[in-house]
């Protein structure tokens, strides 16, 4: 059975209903053709029985003579003469037939169909000076002709049933072969889609709409592919940045619960509880934000001044803890990014905290519009990043020096540019030297 949900079915629908339409036009207009073809012979002949039979008929006195007798070929030509509304020679015939003929004496150039047009009669008038003394009928059997047409009819019907057949079934065979490469391309690419996200159809030679349909299909899995890597990239950071916080909870409980410890070393354990409770918490509003970014369909906006007074406030504190000073230049105008303000904040925090672990004495943020876009740059005046490692730092567990004494497991940076380009935006390191002048990231987003 015809699925006519199918592109296939409907094609071929379509296909059977167009020829059906064409080929029923035909059929009628062939079989009106020849039924007038016939008809037009049949009057022919009778005009020229009619005119033949007149030959054998005189006018003497303006009384009719008929010089053949009632038994003679004329009588077998089915033809009548009449004077006036008198027979002067019948054709045999029942009674219908001569009722029939009786009727058109008189008449001229008239034609009747007797017997469910069996039978056809033409009246051709006799004339004398002008004037109708007489009437010629003839007769002619309409039988073979409508064999004839019968025959056609039955004929041209049998011949387009057949037609339909043939073009139904070239149709189908020849749309299923053309549509063949699309659902093997469907099929393929919804198998690489589960199993081999590597896999492409690439620049083999194809027919033009095959070829769109190929370039659909890798630009999907491109990005069916970015997307997974991007969960799975995500998965792998939350794990990373979580495992160690939470094991830090996990060992001074268990060191809680295996032992007494004093109220100092308890207040100690607490604070680390509360360190990783906070750096998780932290995290996860990374994440969320970042995931927040990605999935909305309109960037929002802020102000960049009271974004750097909250930034000011939350970290000033913090650095000044540490031995060092945080520095804002504020801009000369009024800055708005093309991104909401918590957006901002979370990107330029693991920007401090990587700034933190590196800084001698001060930590400098500042901020300027630049062809168009909005700029945030976080200098510290530390080692610097090595030359080798402009890009490598942003790599989600990256760390150039591991031994260079500062915790972290390498996955701020990373999640800065996650987020910062989830906003339409980037973070790049605007200094990769290591002469010890410091490192300068650059992030820069929508005005």
């Amino acid at each position: 059975m015809i699925r006519f949900r199918t592109l296939r079915g409907r094609l071929t629908a379509l296909e059977l209903l167009a020829a059906t339409a064409a080929i029923t036009v035909l059929t009628i207009a062939f079989n009106f053709a020849l039924a007038r073809s016939t008809d037009s012979d049949a009057n022919d002949r009778l005009r020229s029985q009619a005119a033949a039979a007149a030959t054998t008929v005189t006018v003497t006195g303006g009384r009719l003579h008929v010089r053949e007798s009632p038994d003679d070929a004329a009588i077998d030509r089915q033809v009548w003469v009449y004077e006036g509304h008198r027979a002067l020679l019948r054709a045999h015939g029942p009674a219908s037939i001569q009722r029939a003929a009786d009727a058109l004496a008189g008449r001229d150039d008239a034609y009747r169909e007797v017997g469910d047009d069996e039978l056809r009669l033409y009246a051709a008038a006799v004339t004398d000076h002008g004037r109708q003394v007489g009437t010629v009928v003839a007769g002619l059997s309409l039988a073979a002709y409508n064999r004839t047409t019968g025959v056609a009819l039955i004929g041209s019907l049998a011949l387009a049933s057949v037609l339909l057949l043939a073009l139904f079934a070239v149709t189908w065979v020849v749309i299923g072969r053309a549509l063949a490469p699309v659902t093997e391309m469907t099929r393929s690419a919804a198998d690489w889609s589960e199993h081999d996200l590597e896999r492409r159809f690439g620049p083999t030679p194809r027919p033009d709409e095959l070829g769109a349909l190929a370039r659909t299909f890798d630009g999907l899995l491109d990005r069916v592919a970015a997307s997974l890597r991007h969960e799975q990239r995500l998965s792998a950071e939350l794990s990373h940045e979580l495992r160690t916080p939470l094991a830090r909870i996990v060992a001074e409980m268990e060191l809680l619960q295996r032992r007494e410890r004093s109220s100092d070393d308890r207040r100690d354990a607490y604070a680390v509880v509360q360190r990783s409770a906070g750096a998780m918490s932290s995290i996860l509003e990374m994440l969320m934000a970042a995931a927040r970014a990605d999935a909305q369909a309109e960037r929002g906006r802020s102000d960049l001044e009271p974004v750097l007074d909250r930034i000011t406030s939350a970290w000033a504190p913090t650095l000044a803890a540490r031995g060092v000073r945080l520095e804002v230049r504020r801009p000369a105008e009024r800055l708005t990014a093309g991104a909401d303000a918590e957006v901002v904040e979370r990107i330029v925090a693991p920007l401090l905290d990587n700034a933190a672990r590196y800084a001698r004495t001060r930590i400098l943020v500042s901020a300027q519009r630049r062809d168009g876009r909005v700029q945030l740059v976080v200098g510290d005046d530390g080692p610097g990043v090595p030359a080798p490692g402009g890009e490598e730092v942003f790599e989600p567990g990256v760390r150039l020096n591991g031994a260079d004494g500062h915790a972290g497991a390498g996955l701020g940076l990373s999640l800065a540019r996650r987020l910062a380009r989830a906003a339409g935006g980037d973070v790049a390191l605007a200094d990769p030297g290591g002469d010890g002048a410091g490192a300068q990231f650059l992030v820069d987003l929508p005005a």
